[in-house]
C-alpha cells in the first residue's frame, strides 16, 4: 500500500480482511483521497474532505512513521494541551492538535525538521503553522466547491481543557515513532471548550 498513513489502519478495521476488486485496486492506486472515501466511514462529505487534507498535510509535512491508529466519534474530550483554530463562513470548522507536552513536542521537532526539548516559541510556532497547513488545505478544498470559509484568527493554545459538541466531533488518534497525539475535527458544527 502507497498510503503507509492509512495501511494499518485498514488492514486492522477493515471487516472480514476481505477486499473486494474495486477496494483492492483502490489500495495499490494509494490515493489517499479516494482511500478516505472507500475505507473511512465518516459523518458527512465535510468530514471526508477534513481527513482527506488532514492525512495529505501529515503525509507531506511530516516525513516519517506516522499511523492513523483510532477514530472515534466523541461529544466530549478533556485534553492536557490543546492547539486549535476556527473557520467560519458558510460553515464552522474546529481543527485541534491534543496530546501532553512529550508527544507535541515530537510533533513540533518532526513538523519543524528540528529537534525542539521544551515548549518554547519554536514549538509553539511549528505546531501553529502544522494547524494552518491543515486549515489552508481544507479551506481551498471547500472553495474549489462553492463553500466559502475564512481563518479569522491565528491558532491558539489552552491547558487541561474539555472540547464540547452537542451533535460530535472526530477524534482522529495518530502514532508518530511510539507517541500518540490526536487530531479534534469538527465540520458544520459548533465546538465549545472550557477549563
Amino acid at each position: 500500500m502507497k498510503d503507509r498513513i492509512l495501511g494499518r489502519y485498514i488492514a486492522k478495521n477493515h471487516s472480514d480482511n476481505v477486499f473486494t476488486d474495486r477496494e483492492l485496486q483502490v489500495i495499490k492506486q494509494g490515493d489517499t483521497d479516494t482511500l478516505v472515501e472507500t475505507f473511512l466511514h465518516m459523518d458527512n462529505d465535510y468530514y471526508k474532505t477534513q481527513m482527506q487534507c488532514t492525512l495529505k498535510s501529515l503525509g507531506m509535512f511530516m516525513d516519517c512513521n506516522i499511523e492513523l491508529n483510532q477514530i472515534d466519534y466523541e461529544r466530549e474530550y478533556k485534553g492536557q494541551f490543546i492547539g486549535c483554530q476556527v473557520m467560519d463562513g458558510d460553515i464552522d470548522v474546529f481543527l485541534g492538535v491534543a496530546g501532553d507536552n512529550r508527544e507535541l513536542l515530537k510533533v513540533a521537532s518532526t513538523f519543524a525538521q528540528e529537534d525542539i526539548e521544551e515548549f518554547d516559541e519554536d514549538a509553539y510556532d511549528a505546531l501553529c503553522e502544522l494547524i494552518n497547513v491543515m486549515n489552508g488545505a481544507y479551506a481551498t478544498k471547500l472553495g474549489e466547491a462553492d463553500i466559502e470559509v475564512t481563518l479569522p484568527h491565528p491558532p491558539v493554545f489552552y491547558k487541561d481543557t474539555e472540547v464540547t459538541a452537542d451533535t460530535g466531533f472526530y477524534v482522529v488518534t495518530f502514532n508518530i515513532e511510539d507517541n500518540v497525539f490526536k487530531i479534534l475535527m469538527a465540520a458544520d458544527n459548533k465546538i465549545q471548550l472550557s477549563a
